[in-house]
């Protein structure tokens, strides 16, 4: 299905859309910065032969209206998208924006009128998330482990908020039962709606990866890093020297760099948002990303 995009923003995600963009024959309408001295805005027009840019995004805007069916794309700074949003949706088209929006729970109130944003947490649609969400949405009782190494109050916002974006999609609503906290780590608990626990660590400038664990009575499914999926069933025991070696064994195995060429989720991703633009519910609305950093205000509260 054909889409035009008014593209707004030159983050570095930007670049991962537009791949996406131009490969599947979408139109890129035009490219705009928020920031009048960006330095990827000619760069990226020029590399994806987007003839109309813009380093004024309120002009961006403006050229749109008189576009049919252009919807928008904004990958613009988190403290410029509540100003962007709101012009954006008074032309009543259709929105994706980069997660996570905004980084306080009580600013998406200041959105009224937010039917039609799909909000890009691209991780929901990965493959084995998908799968994931199949296999325990028939299981009834799973321990889960969520650990993300963050660096700062502030990252756990911008990169925990994905962690939880996959708790919430498979699991539904959370409710927070216990939390402890220092200065290296936080430590919370959830429960979601069949009483299963679900466990998140941040552990601060830690040398690990973000990772999710799934247990439940026979198998253990492992996100480590958050693209690769492992599930491994029973023990494999050896002998070595007179030594036993126990360990556990994995019969699953699934990266979802190696099905892409494009940035994981993306493609997917894409095509739930036509389809959004057609008429069909979604689950990553602004609702569900306000819950999100609700999640994120909570553990960090003090």
């Amino acid at each position: 299905m054909f889409m035009k995009l008014g593209v707004i923003g030159t983050s570095r995600i930007t670049e991962d859309h537009l791949k996406i963009l131009k490969n599947f024959k979408h139109e890129v309408v035009f490219l705009s910065s928020t920031r009048k001295n960006s330095l990827n805005l000619a760069k990226l027009a020029k590399k994806y032969r987007i003839k109309k840019f813009f380093n004024d995004w309120k002009a961006a805007v403006e050229y749109a209206r008189n576009i049919k069916g252009c919807n928008f794309l904004i990958t613009s700074r988190i403290k410029d998208n509540k100003k962007i949003l709101k012009e954006c949706i008074k032309l009543n088209r259709y929105v994706l924006i980069e997660k996570p929006v905004f980084l306080k729970e009580r600013e998406f109130k200041s959105i009224k009128n937010y039917k039609k944003i799909f909000v890009g947490y691209n991780r929901i649609f990965y493959d084995n998330i998908i799968k994931l969400k199949n296999i325990f949405n028939k299981k009834k009782s799973v321990n889960v482990i969520a650990k993300c190494p963050e660096t700062s109050k502030l990252e756990v916002m911008k990169n925990s908020c994905h962690i939880i974006s996959i708790l919430i999609y498979i699991f539904g609503p959370l409710r927070l039962i216990f939390k402890k906290k220092n200065l290296n780590f936080i430590n919370c608990a959830f429960l979601d709606r069949k009483k299963n626990v679900i466990n998140l660590v941040c552990n601060f400038k830690n040398s690990d990866n973000f990772s999710i664990e799934f247990l439940n009575r026979k198998t253990r499914y492992v996100l480590s890093p958050i693209e690769t999926l492992k599930i491994f069933k029973k023990i494999e025991i050896k002998k070595i020297n007179n030594n036993y070696t126990y360990s556990p064994k994995c019969f699953y195995v699934n990266n979802e760099w190696n099905s892409n060429k494009f940035k994981p989720g993306f493609k997917n991703q894409y095509k739930e948002f036509i389809r959004f633009t057609k008429g069909k519910k979604i689950v990553n609305d602004m609702f569900f990303s306000s819950k999100i950093i609700k999640i994120c205000e909570q553990k960090n509260k003090i």
